[in-house]
């Protein structure tokens, strides 16, 4: 088989880049025009929304209500529990240290320490 048979070189149509040309024009002009479009649209309707939005925040009545939540008491109860004496400032109960070594009971003695921060305890 011949090569040159196979690949045989073709003359282009009569004035077939004229119309190539003019059909990528033609494509190139309706392809601008929708895409410009619904940008255009989306627009209008984001401004409109958002104009929307103003106004009712804008224009809306005050509301003098007061939740329930707000003015109501908490619980005595709840007030009074010990978990919540480190929030609210109060001063928390002295709790006795305990320890057990070997199964007995062992007294615990807190030795002071530099820093604050730091706690150092001894088992007798």
């Amino acid at each position: 088989m011949n090569v040159d048979d196979v690949f045989e070189q073709l003359e282009p149509p009569a004035r077939g880049a004229e119309r190539f040309a003019r059909r990528i024009d033609q494509a190139a002009a309706s392809a601008v025009a929708p895409q410009r479009r619904p940008l255009a649209w989306g627009g209008a309707f984001g401004a409109i929304a958002a104009a929307a939005a103003i106004a009712v925040v804008l224009l809306r009545e005050p509301n003098d209500t007061v939740p329930p939540v707000a003015d109501s008491q908490p619980l005595p109860a709840i007030y009074d529990s010990p978990a919540f004496d480190r929030l609210l400032g109060r001063p928390l109960p002295a709790e006795q240290l305990t320890a057990i070594v070997d199964e007995q009971a062992a007294s615990v003695t807190e030795v002071e320490s530099h820093n604050a921060k730091v706690k150092i305890y001894q088992l007798n």
